[in-house]
């Protein structure tokens, strides 16, 4: 499937009101680049909103430049269907990895640590985002292991910005699933409808860390309505190191004012929590700390980075195939419907009208299809009609040339016998090559005398009969007029003139 400049592989992930696919950029002598594409499902029933949203979504994120965020390419539209582009991550959702990691033991610490600070600092440039009119006040509101990405190199990417579905959209996507899960990652002023800041993000970053450095949520519940109570309620939330014995006090520090219910009482940007971070551990940070990531990564989804990458490779192995198949299909037909086609049709001896409605149609989607200086256009329109006069002269000439022998003697002017050659004033002009190529093989080039009628030099010396006066044939200017308006006529396009039409993209 295409959409737009892309070529759609595969469905990777499907939410509530979006779908992300891999897919395709294709450029110039082979060139070629992998993106993601969200698109909003079908039949929805507020699509107008979820429009604007992704369009807002796509606004700002594409200003946050920073290597913890996923980078957003363009926001574009095919047939009516609204798509963002970002840039596709080879890596795995934080969630997936916590999973995983969990099986094999655990993640360490300083690695939820260095995993957490990369995120903390993806936000603060999201947060303190600006223009010339002053900051926008980007706040993600939804900061989940969700939507955290991390590379198999250990770079850990936040996606998803500007969508505001927590915080107004409660009530209407609590049905579908959208918000489901989502609470359990939200300030208490973001669940009570309160204004919300970029602290409100600083929680939610405490949430995900507090999760990656115990194995446990600091406000799970076995029902949303619980875990809303645990958030919103003046209760603490329990320290990680009664959940894990010798855990580093300094972290520990950090960790709860991230979490304070009191939003005055919270870390008052990422960036704090992110200094305060690497002053509690600093051997999460540095050279030797991002070796160790990358080894973690290997040992935890080693075996899932070599199938994932199989599987891109196979999706665009199955294109490349669909691409053949279809191309050739699709290159017949452009060469059939398309008017510039037809320099490379073969014809076989057409009929001389035919070939004058070819060679006119040529001329003329010659003058529509390449760009040409204004007086050569301007000629374009005479150079078709005269063209059309000469082959129509040459669909007239078998007639004209094998008179009957009545004819013949009637038609012979005085003074010259039929099947003599005519006088050197009388002469024909050479026929155009490709007038001479289209007719049959019966015709010849010199014409006979009955093709020039000419007056008798007296009247009273031997008059012409009846039959001389009258010619055989009409002349053939006279002939040819019709031809002329059907040659200065333009042709109907073929429908398929440009190739990179929606239709060719189906």
């Amino acid at each position: 499937m295409i959409l737009g400049r892309y070529q759609l592989l595969v469905a990777v992930a499907r939410g509530g009101m979006g779908q992300v696919w891999l897919a395709r950029l294709r450029g110039a002598r082979g060139f070629s680049k992998l993106v993601a594409i969200k698109t909003l499902l079908p039949n929805q029933q507020d699509l107008a909103r979820l429009e604007g949203m992704l369009a807002e979504e796509a606004r700002l994120a594409s200003l946050i430049q920073h290597a913890n965020v996923v980078h957003t390419m363009e926001l574009g539209e095919h047939e009516g269907m609204l798509y963002l582009v970002m840039e596709w991550v080879d890596g795995e959702p934080l969630g997936f990895l916590l999973d995983r990691a969990k099986e094999r033991g655990g993640m360490p610490l300083g690695i939820a640590v260095a995993l957490v600070s990369q995120v903390l600092a993806g936000l603060h440039a999201a947060h303190e985002l600006s223009d010339e009119t002053g900051p926008f006040g980007v706040v993600h509101r939804d900061v989940s292991p969700h939507n955290i990405l991390v590379t198999y190199d250990g770079v850990a990417k936040l996606l998803d910005f500007g969508i505001a579905k927590a915080t107004q959209q409660t009530s209407s996507n609590t049905d579908t699933g959208e918000i489901k899960g989502k609470f359990s990652y939200m300030s208490p002023e973001q669940i009570l409808g309160n204004d919300v800041d970029r602290r409100c993000d600083v929680f939610a970053a405490g949430i995900v860390l507090y999760l990656m450095a115990t194995g446990r949520h600091p406000f799970k519940h076995h029902n949303t309505a619980a875990v809303i109570h645990a958030i919103t309620t003046d209760e603490p939330v329990a320290p990680p190191s009664a959940l894990l014995e010798d855990f580093p006090a300094e972290l520990e520090r950090v960790l709860l004012k991230a979490l304070e219910k009191d939003v005055e009482k919270r870390w008052s940007s990422a960036e704090e929590m992110r200094l305060a971070l690497e002053q509690a551990m600093p051997e999460a940070f540095g050279d030797a700390s991002r070796a160790e990531l990358r080894a973690f990564m290997e040992r935890t989804v080693g075996d899932r980075k070599l199938a994932r990458r199989e599987a891109v490779r196979r999706a665009q192995v199955t294109a490349d195939g669909h691409d053949v198949d279809t191309g050739a299909r699709q290159a017949l037909q452009a060469s059939a419907q398309s008017a510039s086609s037809l320099r490379a049709i073969s014809i076989s001896q057409p009929a001389p009208e035919d070939v004058a409605e070819l060679i006119v149609s040529e001329a003329v989607s010659n003058t529509q299809m390449a760009p040409t200086p204004p007086k050569r256009r301007a000629k374009a329109p005479w150079i078709a009609a005269t063209l059309g006069v000469l082959f129509a002269l040459g669909a007239t000439l078998p007639r004209v040339l094998t008179p009957s022998p009545a004819t013949k003697a009637a038609a012979a002017p005085v003074g010259v016998e039929a099947g003599s050659p005519l006088p050197s004033a009388a002469a024909p002009a050479r026929l155009p090559a490709p007038v001479a190529a289209a007719l049959p093989a019966t015709a010849t080039p010199t014409l006979e005398p009955t093709a020039v009628t000419e007056a008798p030099a007296s009247p009273k010396h031997d008059a012409p009969s009846a039959a001389a006066r009258k010619p055989a044939a009409p002349p053939p200017a006279k002939a040819a007029r019709t031809p002329v308006k059907a040659a200065s006529a333009k042709p109907k396009p073929s429908g398929n003139d440009d190739l990179l039409a929606p239709d060719y993209a189906r």
